[in-house]
């Protein structure tokens, strides 16, 4: 999946190759509050590292901001956190 960022609109080019347009409104503050979450939630980032994590979410631009954040819900999901039912005809 490539993701690129102009002005507030995100483009996702997904496996398919179709480009699709999506409009987020997110804040810098609520990404990375939602990152960090995510990645306590999936025991890869300990409350005690919280504050130096922060900083180095600081320092990305919002293009990485976005991708760390999709990646953090990742790793919750993968963590089990996220139920996704089972369907034995989906590919993953």
């Amino acid at each position: 999946m490539a993701i690129k960022s102009k002005k507030g609109i995100i483009v996702v080019q997904p496996g398919n190759g179709k480009k699709e347009r999506m409009q987020l409104n997110l804040t810098r503050e609520r990404a990375t509050a939602q990152t960090i979450e995510n990645l306590i939630t999936a025991g890869v980032l300990l409350r005690s590292e919280v504050a130096r994590y922060e900083k180095v979410l600081d320092s990305c631009d919002n293009t990485q901001l976005v991708r760390l954040l999709l990646a953090s819900h990742e790793l919750r999901e993968a963590s089990g956190e996220i139920y996704r039912p089972y369907r034995p005809d989906a590919r993953d």
